[in-house]
């Protein structure tokens, strides 16, 4: 699971070093606000396993910037 404890100053400065999808986005400010897997998949009309891999996508993207 991807654990954010950024400001969000350092969201903001990722956010414009790094392109995120329109779900990606959504997805980092889910998780920012300590949504479940699940109730994200509810919202995002989508499984589980498409949240599971879209964090997946933000983590390596965020890994190659630091």
């Amino acid at each position: 699971m991807l654990k954010l404890d950024l400001t969000k100053d350092e969201l903001n400065k990722i956010k414009e070093i790094v392109f995120f999808s329109e779900i990606q986005e959504r997805i980092l400010e889910y998780r920012l606000r300590d949504y479940s897997i699940t109730k994200m998949a509810q919202l995002e009309h989508c499984s589980e396993s498409t949240i599971n891999r879209e964090i997946k996508k933000i983590k390596d993207k965020i890994m190659k910037i630091l």
